[in-house]
């Protein structure tokens, strides 16, 4: 872009002034029409039009891709090397490990240094445990050990980079783009978990394990190489570094604590994280031993679940002109814990592919329309802080709810959790909707501002 830049200035340069002048002040109609249809083409793409933005989402696509191959990867690399569900929800556990101890400090180093930089850290070192995880697998010295310690550091890593990630996207987008933005980073998130899981089945049995891991640790390079094409550079408030590191987390906490409706839909995101979203965990087991698949039909399952998302996502990025989100927000938990319930009544390969279509647009729907309620009501200086309880929240709460409920699974069939799960999401959507109707302005029911 700076290229260009140059130009057009050397161009302008080179116009005597009485020329300039002259030539302002005759309008060039067409010109000017064409000025009018190019913003017009660009108001369509939305946050997209921002070439920054783009940039670091055409990256995102690429890495999300290579995340989900390791992903599926994972998966059944842990099934193979134990035979058993516990450990798949102990593989997730640990990845929350850090994410629960890290986030909070993560969000406050969010609100103060240069997150461009902060980002191409932990992509460099996310690419560096994937070329690890990859080398180990592939010449056979890979254990279960292993893969934990693995997983720990990987953890730590998305610790720091989530909120990081989430609070730079207004710094690119604007207020007004924000909710656009998201949807558009969830739907790059979740389009890739169509494309990165089918690819995975693929690969999985032609090439092998490792294959996945390694073509992982290539995608990180499509962000690396994003961050250093835009040109945004923002620091956090300057007023945050002026107090200590519990103070500002101690801030950020108390925010949340003030804003009764901020505080109802983390604890309900909080609840569906840990009762029911861990079925995606248990997929492996699910397609092996109830619907007597193999990789391949677990690659269909979580590809299903991809579709799903994607919807989701698409939807979200539309939410801005929802006037009732709140009930939105409710009615997609619902939905949700009512295909959940299904899938696990209807053990049959077509009819679970079709529920999980629509178990993860429901899912997806409401934490990606919950993020962005969020982000429009946290203000620039805390907004760090709130974003990494978030983090918390939807990527460190989940992993507990594995590790249990994988335990349910070894101890009492694969049914039963899936059921507990829904069921458990359904009660606590009930009681979420009381607690949310005695706020007397009733606002997350109507907008998006308190």
């Amino acid at each position: 872009m700076g290229i260009f830049r140059a130009r057009r200035d050397a161009g302008a340069a080179a116009i005597p002034p009485e020329e300039a002048v002259a030539t302002a002040a005759v309008p060039d109609e067409a010109a000017v029409a064409g000025e009018a249809v190019g913003a017009g083409r660009l108001a369509r793409l939305g946050a997209l039009a921002v070439p920054d933005f783009r940039y670091l989402w055409l990256g995102s696509v690429v890495s999300n891709i290579g995340g989900w191959m390791q992903v599926i990867g994972s998966g059944w690399l842990v099934l193979q090397l134990t035979n058993s569900p516990f450990w798949l929800g102990m593989v997730s556990f640990t990845s929350a490990i850090p994410i629960l101890l890290f986030s909070l400090p993560a969000g406050v180093l969010a609100d103060r240094v240069d997150r461009r930089r902060l980002l191409l850290g932990t992509q460099a070192l996310a690419g560096v445990l994937a070329l690890v995880l990859a080398l180990l697998t592939g010449f056979g010295l890979i254990r279960i050990g292993f893969v934990l310690i693995i997983t720990l550091l990987s953890g730590t890593v998305m610790a720091f980079h989530m909120p990081t990630w989430q609070t730079m996207i207004p710094d690119l987008v604007g207020k007004e783009r924000m909710m656009n933005a998201v949807g558009l980073n969830s739907a790059a998130f979740n389009g890739a978990a169509v494309v990165g899981p089918a690819l995975a089945g693929i690969i999985l049995g032609t090439f092998g394990v490792a294959a996945c891991f390694a073509l992982n640790a290539a995608s990180y390079l499509a962000v690396i190489a994003a961050l250093l094409l835009i040109r945004t550079r923002r620091v956090g408030e300057a007023g945050a570094r002026d107090t200590g590191l519990a103070e500002s987390v101690g801030a950020g906490l108390h925010f949340i604590g003030r804003r009764r409706l901020i505080f109802a839909f983390f604890a309900l995101a909080a609840i569906v994280s840990r009762a029911a979203r861990p079925y995606l965990q248990l997929l492996p087991v699910f397609a092996r031993d109830v619907l007597g698949g193999d990789e391949r039909l677990y690659g269909t399952l979580m590809a299903a679940n991809g579709i799903g998302a994607l919807g989701g996502s698409l939807l979200t990025a539309a939410f801005a002109r929802v006037p009732r989100k709140g009930l939105v927000l409710l009615g997609s938990v619902a939905v949700f814990a009512a295909g959940l319930i299904a899938f696990a009544l209807i053990p049959r390969a077509a009819v679970a592919v079709a529920l999980l279509v629509l178990v993860g647009g429901a899912t997806t729907l409401f934490m990606s329309a919950t993020n962005t309620v969020i982000q429009s009501l946290a203000p620039d200086d805390v907004r760090g802080r709130v974003l990494s309880v978030w983090s918390m929240i939807a990527a460190g709460v989940m992993p507990l709810g594995s590790l249990l409920l994988g335990g349910l699974a070894s101890a009492t069939g694969h049914v039963t959790y899936v059921l507990v799960g829904g069921a458990a999401v359904a009660f606590l959507a009930a009681i979420a909707v009381g607690v949310i109707a005695r706020d007397p302005r009733r606002t997350p029911l109507i907008a998006t501002n308190e």
